[in-house]
C-alpha cells in the first residue's frame, strides 16, 4: 500500500520525488538518482533505476529477485512512476 508520493519541479530546475509504502521509503533529492530506505534500517542506498525499469523482461531474474526482496513489486512502481513523471516534465 502506497501511503505518500510526491513530485515537485523547483524553479532552479531541481526535482524532488517521494515515495512511502508501509516497508521502504524512496526518494531523491532532484541531485542524485533515487535512493530507498528500508524500514528495517536507516540505511540509505542507491537504486538502480534500469535495472527496476527491465526486470520484469527477463523471468529468471525476476523470480530470483522476488525471493530476497519482497518489496521488489513495490520498488518496480515507484521506478515506472519516477520515470514516468520525469518523461512528463521533459515533454513539456
Amino acid at each position: 500500500m502506497t501511503f505518500r508520493t510526491e513530485f515537485t519541479h523547483y524553479e532552479d530546475d531541481t526535482i524532488y520525488f517521494l515515495y512511502v509504502t508501509n516497508n521502504i521509503r524512496i526518494e531523491t533529492d532532484g541531485n542524485s538518482n533515487l535512493e530507498i530506505q528500508r524500514r528495517t534500517s536507516f540505511h540509505t542506498e542507491p537504486l538502480d533505476t534500469n535495472r527496476y525499469l527491465t526486470i520484469e523482461d527477463d523471468e529468471a531474474a525476476m523470480f530470483q529477485e522476488l525471493l530476497i526482496n519482497p518489496d521488489l513489486e513495490d520498488m518496480i512502481k515507484a521506478v515506472k512512476l519516477f520515470t514516468r513523471l520525469i518523461e512528463e516534465l521533459c515533454e513539456s
